[in-house]
């Protein structure tokens, strides 16, 4: 099931390409508490070109959903309107062809709609000229089957486009004010869709865009992308974020999860996690640990932004209540990203920052252990996704079944990394047999052509791995490299697993166990790897 929605969360990464399946085939409520720092808390100076046209901060909620209510409808009916087959009649005397992943495509001509110029004045009537911009780079993608093309003012679709399914999700009309700004409206909105033969419900964001023009929806329906910057961060944060609006919106979110386990709102917690008023359903099978806060006391926390870009959240718990979050002072990693069923740039996990410190990194890393951790963890993941996943001594590869020889792809691809190969990545028997000796420690190994045409193309005496990937063990677990380091006279990396998608609670520990082949001269290698508990005792 995981995989599926994994395979699903691809669809919805590309808002656009959820609009071409919408728009071309391919009960209100309240406002939130205010007592986080957002809505009219923030005020910018009153942009020239939007003077006339009320600012987001200057309409009573009331006002804002009927805003709302009429640019969905306009949508809608645009919607309706490019749906209809009536707009999309062919001039099949009128035609060409373009030759896209082996197969000849025939475009046609669609005398109703005058070219792209008028494609995007219907668009620009509803939707964000940004939102625009990228609806039309979606559609005319020269890369794909389904797609529109313009020659000498006139518009072309694919046949796969003229057979399209067009997809029927709908508002309901139900909508409910997260954040505000002059020019931004975040809302959430409700969608439904027939799901076999029950009537689906799912809350998306929608924001909305003040322009010259007017407000426009920049999104639509099963859209994935929010904004967040009605959320007021204090200066240091502001100055931290710079010119960086990625990095913005992770301190945005990191800042209002802060303030929202402090206060104990729940449903600011679940949107830092979902960009929804609702806990993230994608947590749902490993676990979603931040569900429940009753009982939980944080006195204080802070916000900070690495160098390196991290951004680092310290919780003061006095309490943990039904949480997982530790006792004390400490400081936790956020990664940000998105999943199915979440918003673009959410938090996705918070690691405890005191994980790393054993190895010298983290929050406060040092530099001089900065150089070795990289080397060991890139040995230690390149074994983990091309040689073995799971326990195994340094023998691994005598044990392989012959017809697929294991130790030949994790050696083809540790050569290209370090540029053992051609600029094709070829190379000869030779090559590979003194790479070999080198990455297996394994002074004896001889390379046998019969054995490398398992995994191998040969062209002219040089060899190139097949086509392939690597493992896909760790597809559906949460886990994460703790570093890599010397400890007790040997060089060791730990791979730690977490039981819940938030990496809050630790599940067990890989320890990958390192050594210099050919007698200490040679290349990092992995002499072991085992599964231990979690803990100090993997790293000693």
């Amino acid at each position: 099931m995981k995989k599926a929605q994994k395979a699903l969360c691809l669809f919805k990464r590309f808002g656009a390409a959820a609009l071409a399946l919408s728009l071309f085939g391919c009960s209100q409520t309240g406002a939130p508490s205010q007592s986080l720092p957002a809505s009219s808390a923030v005020l910018s100076e009153e942009a020239p070109q939007s003077q006339g046209i009320p600012s987001g901060t200057q309409m009573s909620e009331d006002e804002i959903f009927q805003l709302a209510a009429d640019l969905i409808a306009q949508g809608q009916t645009l919607d309706d309107r490019v749906a209809a087959l009536s707009l999309w009649e062919v001039d099949k005397d009128d035609s060409f062809t373009e030759d896209l992943y082996g197969q000849s495509i025939a475009f046609y001509h669609i005398p109703s709609v005058q070219g792209k110029a008028r494609l995007r004045q219907m668009l620009s009537e509803v939707f964000s000229e940004a939102y625009t911009d990228e609806i039309l780079q979606e559609f005319f993608s020269p890369d794909a089957v389904c797609a529109l093309r313009e020659r000498d003012g006139k518009l072309y679709a694919s046949e796969s486009w003229l057979s399209r399914q067009t997809a029927r999700r709908q508002y309901t009309g139900k909508l409910t004010l997260i954040g505000r700004t002059e020019d931004i409206v975040s809302l959430q909105a409700e969608l439904s869709y027939q799901g076999g033969t029950v009537q689906m419900l799912e809350n998306y964001p929608l924001t909305l865009r003040r322009e010259e023009s007017g407000w426009k929806i920049d999104g639509w329906k099963s859209e994935m992308s929010a904004d967040n910057s009605f959320v007021q961060l204090p200066p240091e944060l502001e100055q931290a974020a710079g010119d960086d609006p990625e990095l913005a919106t992770s301190l945005r979110y990191a800042w209002t999860l802060g303030g929202a386990l402090t206060r104990g709102e729940q449903r600011w917690v679940d949107w830092c996690f979902s960009g929804l008023f609702e806990a993230p359903t994608s947590y749902q099978e490993l676990g979603y640990p931040l569900q429940d806060i009753t009982g939980l006391v944080v006195s204080g926390y802070a916000v900070e932004a690495g160098p390196d870009g991290a951004v680092y959240l310290r919780l003061d718990v006095d309490d943990p209540g039904t949480t997982p979050l530790r006792t004390g002072s400490n400081w936790y990693l956020l990664t940000f990203g998105r999943d199915i069923d979440r918003v673009d740039g959410v938090i996705q996990h918070m690691y405890p920052d005191s994980e790393q410190a054993a190895f010298g990194l983290g929050r406060t890393a040092e530099i001089e252990e900065a150089a070795l951790n990289r080397e060991l963890t890139a040995v230690a993941d390149l074994f983990h996704a091309w040689a073995c996943a799971e326990e195994t001594g340094a023998d691994w590869w005598e044990n392989s079944n012959d017809a697929l020889p294991a130790e030949i792809p994790y050696v083809a691809v540790r050569m290209s990394q370090d540029g053992r190969t051609d600029s094709d990545g070829r190379f000869t028997a030779e090559e590979f047999q003194q790479a070999a000796r080198e990455y297996l420690d394994e002074p004896k190994y001889k390379a046998d052509r019969d054995r490398l045409l398992q995994r191998c193309t040969e062209q002219g005496g040089r060899f190139a791995l097949m086509p392939m990937g690597g493992f896909l063990s760790d597809i559906d677990l949460v886990c994460r490299d703790l570093g890599g380091g010397l400890a007790g006279g040997a060089a060791t990396v730990v791979r730690r697993y977490y039981k819940g998608e938030l990496g809050l609670v630790p599940d067990y520990d890989l320890v990958y166990t390192l050594h210099r082949s050919l007698g200490g001269k040679g290349s990092w290698c992995v002499s072991k790897c085992a599964k231990q508990p979690f803990g100090p005792e993997s790293i000693q």
